[in-house]
Formats: structure tokens, sequence, C-alpha cells
């Protein structure tokens, strides 16, 4: 069918994974140096528009995209990228699959698997803003009023 229903089969058959597109290093802010040499800004979100360009260009030669979300905190150098047509997905694994990237990486391209989620969490950052509101919390009960009848009682025995 022209939607590709019959052929292409389920919906979610129109998401690709791509791996190892990049290199999240190279998408980080350099604070130190934001100009190159010619005085133009290079932070991170310009590598990351130029990426998503790349890569959208790339796809567009094998057909339409519908989005392109980067992962540029993932190790894995994470990209998905959805079609509007699953041929067009089938054929986007087909290409990226075992092709080499700049700096020698080897893409692995496969369909989306429909629940993986690849954000990349700060997980110390999270424990320490877990910690902090717990001691706030705790601090807060520490400062709270006990009714008498909740109030610790010690007695001494003769």
């Amino acid at each position: 069918s022209e939607n590709g229903r019959i052929a292409g089969g389920l919906k979610g058959l129109r998401i690709i994974v791509l791996m190892n597109m990049f290199d999240p290093r190279e998408l980080e802010h350099d604070d130190d140096n934001d100009d190159d040499n010619n005085g133009n800004e290079n932070t991170g979100d310009t590598r990351l528009h130029a990426l998503e360009r790349e890569i959208h260009t790339e796809c567009e030669e094998i057909g339409t995209v519908e989005k392109i979300t980067i992962f540029s905190k993932h190790p894995a150098g994470v990209v998905i990228v959805k079609f509007v047509k699953p041929n067009d997905a089938s054929d986007a694994v087909k290409a990226f699959n075992g092709k080499v990237k700049g700096n020698g990486r080897k893409v692995e391209a496969s369909f989306w698997d429909g629940t993986t989620d690849y954000t990349v969490v700060d997980v110390e950052k999270e424990e320490k803003e877990a910690e902090k509101r717990l001691d706030k919390f705790g601090d807060w009960l520490e400062e709270q009023e006990l009714p008498e009848e909740f109030q610790l009682r010690v007695e001494e025995k003769d």
C-alpha cells in the first residue's frame, strides 16, 4: 500500500535508532573557548544543530523524515529518526547499519523497540537533589511542635 501498512507493517517500524553517530564529548559546551579561530561561535548547541542538519540531509536522501531526536548526553551517540513511511525506515536501517562515520565510529542501525528510553539522567546530580529535599523535609519535621500525647516521656525507676 502507499502508506506502507502492508509492506512495512506496524506504525512503530517507522522509527529507527542509530548508535555511534557521534561522540557526546564533541557536543559538550567548551566554556573557555566559545569561538573558533575565525571568531565564529562554536558552542555545543551549534555543533548539535550542525549534526542534526547532517543527519537530516543523509536521511532525506532515503525518504521523508518526520522527526530527528539526538540524545546528546548518551555515551553511545544515539539518534532516533522517525520516517513518514515504514519502507523508508527499513531502507535507512540497511543504509546506516555498519556505515563508518568520522573518527572511525561504526554505526549500528535498528528499528526502535518502542520502549527503550535513551534519555541519560545525571544520577549523581539527581541523588544530591533528592538528599537536599530529604534534609529540608527532616529539618521541617524537627521544627514541628508535637502535641503532648506524642512527646517522649521518660519515667525514672527507683
